[in-house]
């Protein structure tokens, strides 16, 4: 900025292919019991990872007129933001067609015109999609009615599955919808949507050509795919463009869906004629049989890095990757029918999606889509846990994850204890979430772990201000109760018509008296679903705080300590070794592999190019204050045994130690035939700026092990958006950064970068005066060194430099030299005594003499 010096649920059934489901599970006790364990519940504060991004930003409708045209008509514009502000888009479900009541025409039937568009409800519906503050997604398909000869109407779905007659035809159907849109929106604000091209698309009972043929299918999907999205880069334009595409992908279907991305990335477009097509996210579907059966195909991780895999392996690196629907497809094996939305309304279902959250974090899984927020679906109705935990993840947003780690044993050997932790440096807030699944909706052993977070201290005082919030079954849940109430009436299987487990309660009673004794309840129900959280203090003693949460079984507890900040604040770094860029240096015996990417899970691994050089083949790392370490190797264990690595560490690049101290896990890829083992470092030596990752000599394979991945956390950089990046775009005012000065417009960001996209520049076709800076508060007394990449081709500057100033003594400055290169400057020894600094760049120039910056850093000595 500028200172003068004076920011309803899923209504069909799935296509998976699951037989009978045994059974499982009966009436919820209400009792817990309690047993000994000894689990130990670790925060490394210190251990600092990727800011966190919001999971549960997407709902799914499988007809958007169902809850999004009369019923949502009216509503106040802040209730999704009140009830469910983790909610950013809507996702309209086959929006655009494939049945009488989907087909956006006057008569859908009448195939002498093709053009008697009617669009209105789709528009209604997204005016309250808007309406809301939210962003819609439109997914197109299937194929409207008249489109197809010869359409055929899929048992499963209720829509055609059949691909157009004519492409043309179709293409014009597609850009009339987009042209509408931009119409009635404005191109600004279509621009934020998201669009999709059908669901499930290599799933027959959503599309399969009439032959049946896998091949001739797959081929009609390509068209469908490149005709769609032209269609809408003519209407809205391809930079405008968020386009992407969801497959099955949790099981096997009519076709690989790996080929799909094989088109898009290197195919003839069949619209264009050119090589490729647009494609801006990969999502996948995922749902467990029921509770306590898994997938009958890929796991939750595996799911995705099917598709993740494939896509890296053919260079389409920057793509989101979600779960455009999914959850737990049935209930218990007592009743063995359809859950509504996919969720049940028993605790269970808390954990289970914390354990999902989890997962998405640690396997970089960008979004899980749901069909339901409340018994209503989304308007009115009582909360379920499922939407209670997603407002308690909300909280993490924007935090940094930290380390958390779970050791020793549970009472009931069942019961899966873990969680997340995460810390604001902003907010001085740490939130940690704790959960204890149990694949048995009937166990009921409670955990008392004890929770220590580690590198803790009170911003002002001794003690920090710690918030919980419980969810099991006696805390915001109405489940129990409802239980209750089915018994007492005597409610048999008989009186639903889809899972009685069902979030959902009043959509699935058959008989109306059933219906209006729940809705005469209603207000009981809800009193019991609202969590209220308690307040109490905590002395940190030691840099420790020690908690302990009662976990029942399906039990999460969920922490927000204020008043809190980390000792050892680090920033994490990540090398995919696609280049050595982020190394410090390396042995001349090493090579990039990219071959067998998709078989290895990997782009780019350094390999050996013989196995007996002399000295070890290294790759050394040079960060300032490194605390922690992790290192992903690769072998063909079909040929020979792991013969490790070893890690070194060293203060100043000359002496080295070997740290014997490391951890790894193993996990199986490629069918058995390779083994990747994760070593990892928890803690370095103090004082260390360099860490050597070492090559094993002699075995049979020059090409095996292979370093595949190198993570590191090293101290904290103070300074906020130190690469220009936070504006994702080239701006004149960047975020977090003022300017001050005669002229204001002397500054802004560009491309070009040193590192990532963005740069800071100062030029002006004019004598210029400008200064860029930010001030950094909260600073703990002590000495820092201010860097930054400079760079200036042809010199002149007149008066340039980089700056630091009060900070409790006198300012001091570097000039910005003349380096046609990217060159690092730096002030070390700023001795900070008043808790702040502010740093700065500064140019009193000629006309058109210019330099730039990029990675600007402030850290602890």
């Amino acid at each position: 900025m500028k200172v003068t010096g004076k920011t309803a649920g899923k209504l069909a059934k799935w296509g998976a292919l699951l037989g009978l489901l045994s059974t499982l599970h009966g009436i919820v006790p209400s009792g817990q019991a309690e047993a000994a364990g000894n689990v130990k519940i670790n925060v490394n504060l210190a251990a600092q990872g990727p800011v966190m991004d919001n999971k549960h930003e997407m709902i799914n409708v499988w007809d958007f007129r169902i809850h999004w045209t009369s019923e949502a008509t009216g509503r106040p514009a802040s209730y999704f933001a009140t009830q469910y502000p983790f909610v950013k888009n809507v996702q309209f479900m086959t929006a655009t067609g494939g049945s009488a009541e989907r087909d956006l025409f006057v008569n859908p039937n009448d195939r002498s015109t093709m053009t008697d568009y009617k669009f209105d409800e789709l528009l209604t519906a997204l005016h309250n999609v808007v309406d809301q503050g939210l962003k819609p997604f439109i997914k197109t398909g299937a194929v409207p009615l008249k489109f197809t000869a010869n359409p055929h109407i899929s048992s499963a779905f209720g829509v055609n599955v059949r691909p157009p007659d004519n492409y043309d035809v179709y293409y014009n159907y597609i850009k009339a919808i987009a042209d509408a849109v931009v119409a009635e929106f404005g191109i600004n604000e279509v621009k934020t949507w998201t669009w999709g091209v059908l669901t499930e698309y290599e799933n027959a009972d959503w599309f399969i050509a009439a032959d049946g043929s896998p091949n001739t299918t797959k081929i009609a999907y390509f068209k469908l795919y490149d005709y769609t999205v032209a269609a809408l880069e003519a209407a809205i334009g391809a930079n405008n463009l968020n386009v992407g595409a969801h497959s099955m992908s949790v099981i096997n279907a009519l076709w690989d869906e790996r080929d799909f991305i094989d088109h898009v990335a290197t195919g003839t477009n069949y619209k264009t004629g050119a090589i490729g097509t647009q494609i801006d996210y990969l999502a996948a579907s995922y749902y467990d049989g029921a509770p306590g059966v898994g997938s009958s195909g890929n796991s939750f991780a595996d799911t995705i890095n099917l598709l993740r895999d494939k896509a890296h392996s053919v260079g389409l690196t920057n793509l989101k990757f979600g779960i455009d629907e999914g959850r737990i497809l049935n209930g218990p094996g007592d009743d063995n029918r359809a859950l509504f939305s996919r969720i049940v309304a028993h605790s269970y279902q808390g954990t289970y999606d914390a354990k999902l959250f989890k997962i998405m974090n640690d396997s970089q899984i960008d979004y899980l889509s749901t069909w339901g927020l409340s018994t209503e679906a989304f308007w009115g109705g009582v909360t379920p846990v499922s939407t209670h935990i997603a407002n308690l993840t909300y909280k993490m947003v924007g935090d940094h994850r930290v380390g958390l780690a779970v050791t020793g044993s549970a009472a009931d050997p069942a019961n899966e204890i873990d969680g997340v932790a995460s810390f604001n440096r902003g907010t001085n807030t740490v939130h940690v979430m704790t959960y204890n699944h149990n694949p048995n909706m009937n166990a009921n052993v409670t955990e008392t772990p004890t929770l220590t977070i580690d590198n803790i201290a009170p911003v002002s005082g001794n003690t920090v201000t710690v918030k919980q919030w419980i969810v099991d079954d006696t805390h915001g849940n109405f489940w129990q109760t409802w239980v209750n109430d089915v018994v007492a009436r005597g409610m048999q299987n008989t009186a639903y018509s889809w899972s009685k487990y069902s979030m959902e309660v009043p959509k699935y009673l058959v008989h109306a008296s059933d219906r209006n004794y729940w809705y005469s309840r209603e207000s009981v129900y809800k009193a019991l679903a609202t969590i209220t959280p308690t307040t109490t203090t905590a002395t940190v003693t030691g840099n420790k705080l020690v908690l302990q949460p009662t976990l029942t079984t399906h039990g999460v507890v969920f922490y927000e300590i204020t008043n809190a900040t980390n000792t050892v604040t680090t920033t994490p770094m990540t090398d995919d070794l696609n280049d050595w860029s982020k190394t410090y240096a390396h042995s001349s015996g090493l090579a990039f592999d990219t071959a067998n990417a998709s078989v290895l899970g990997d782009n780019s691994r350094v390999t050996r190019k013989n196995t007996n050089a002399t000295p070890a083949e290294h790759v050394i790392y040079k960060y300032p204050g490194i605390r922690s370490f992790s290192a992903t190797g690769l072998f063909a264990t079909h040929a020979e045994a792991i013969n490790n690595f070893k890690l070194y560490t060293s203060p100043n690049g000359t002496t080295w130690t070997q740290q014997t101290g490391w951890t790894s896990s193993d996990a199986p890829i490629n069918g058995g035939d390779w083994t990747r083992r994760v070593y990892t470092l928890s803690s370095v030596p103090a004082g260390t700026e360099y860490v050597k990752v070492e090559f094993p000599t002699g075995g049979a394979l020059s090409y095996s092990p292979q370093l595949s991945k190198v993570n590191l956390n090293y101290v904290y950089n103070h300074v906020v958006n130190p690469s220009f990046e936070d504006n994702t775009a080239s701006v004149q005012s960047p975020s977090s950064w003022y300017t001050t000065g005669k002229d204001l417009s002397g500054d802004y960001t560009e491309g070009g970068a040193y590192n990532g996209s963005y740069k800071l520049v100062h030029w002006k076709n004019a004598p210029y005066e400008t200064y860029t800076y930010q001030t950094m508060t909260g600073l703990s007394n002590g000495l820092y060194t201010l860097k930054a990449w400079v760079k200036n081709d042809y010199g002149g500057l007149g008066t340039a430099y980089m700056q630091a100033k009060d900070y409790g003594g006198s300012g001091v400055t570097t000039n910005i030299p003349t380096a046609s290169a990217w060159t690092q400057i730096s002030i070390p020894n700023i001795n900070v005594t008043n808790g702040q600094c502010t740093i700065g760049f500064y140019s009193n120039s000629p006309a058109s003499r210019w330099y730039y910056v990029d990675q600007v850093e402030f850290v602890k000595q």
